[in-house]
């Protein structure tokens, strides 16, 4: 299940941070991508090192914020330089559609839904709609080898 391979602890920026900012926190953190929230906690998009780099994406004057959020079971730390105000912002180039999966899905449908839409992770939300988690191709990878491990040796003791 999605549950069990998924990044439960969640990087995650707001529309209005910086590009600046996201391009050092993914440099720091070597992460891809975040999920954007707005401050009820609404996932309202997702924003990739791809979007950072495409040079034809429009940025736009306004200026951004240094914050960004790490994200666990429900509850939001505050992180970044409040003071730190850069042009451009995620909400300029983030991908507003949000692709997503249940903690219940299996990782079979997680990787089908990835390939289906060309996407390298999805976000996953609870019953809710709140986020749960982030599931990557590398997660499903994973996923699928301990699957094949631990079948391998239920075919060996037998």
């Amino acid at each position: 299940m999605v549950s069990e391979v998924m990044t439960a602890k969640v990087l995650a920026v707001t529309p209005g941070t910086s590009l600046e900012s996201v391009a050092r926190l993914f440099a720091q953190k070597r992460v891809s991508g975040a999920p954007v929230v707005e401050e009820s906690g609404e996932v309202v998009g997702v924003v990739s090192l791809t979007d950072l780099s495409d040079p034809d994406r429009d940025r736009g004057g306004e200026l951004g914020d240094g914050l960004y959020y790490s994200l666990h079971a429900g509850l939001a730390d505050e992180h970044g330089d409040p003071t730190v105000r850069r042009e451009g912002t995620v909400a300029d180039v983030m991908t507003p559609a949000v692709l997503s999966v249940a903690p219940h899905e299996s990782i079979v449908e997680a990787g089908r839904k990835m390939v289906a839409m060309g996407v390298h992770r999805l976000v996953v939300v609870d019953d809710q709609q709140l986020l749960a988690g982030i599931v990557s191709l590398i997660d499903i990878v994973r996923g699928f080898v301990s699957a094949a491990g631990v079948e391998r040796e239920a075919g060996a003791a037998s």
